[in-house]
């Protein structure tokens, strides 16, 4: 149970830590564009980011498997997932229509 909460904890700390990274690197255009371009439809959205999450516990699970490191399977594959979902955070908008440009 220990470890289960401190695997917890660590993906709770990548997804902002990739959140506040991803912001800073990517400008608020391009995350909007890219934002309209994920969620133009939510179906294709639920769908790609089941199918990424799919290929990157695949491949994290391979590539554990080839250096015998399988029993990590279980931490390593949540925290590649949680920067994931950090990017998608990311590229939510947090001005609205209504809200005033920076002056």
């Amino acid at each position: 149970m220990r470890n289960f909460l401190i695997s917890t904890a660590v993906n709770i700390v990548l997804i902002f830590i990739s959140y506040f990274l991803f912001k800073k690197l990517i400008s608020g255009p391009t995350r909007h564009k890219i934002y309209e371009k994920i969620f133009s439809s939510f179906a294709k959205f639920v769908i790609s980011i089941f199918l990424i999450t799919v290929v990157i516990t695949s491949v994290s699970a391979l590539v554990l498997y080839k250096t015998r490191f399988i029993a990590y399977i279980n931490v390593i594959a949540p925290a590649l997932v949680s920067i994931l979902v950090g990017f998608v955070m990311s590229l939510v908008p947090t001005r609205g229509i209504g809200d005033k440009e920076k002056k």
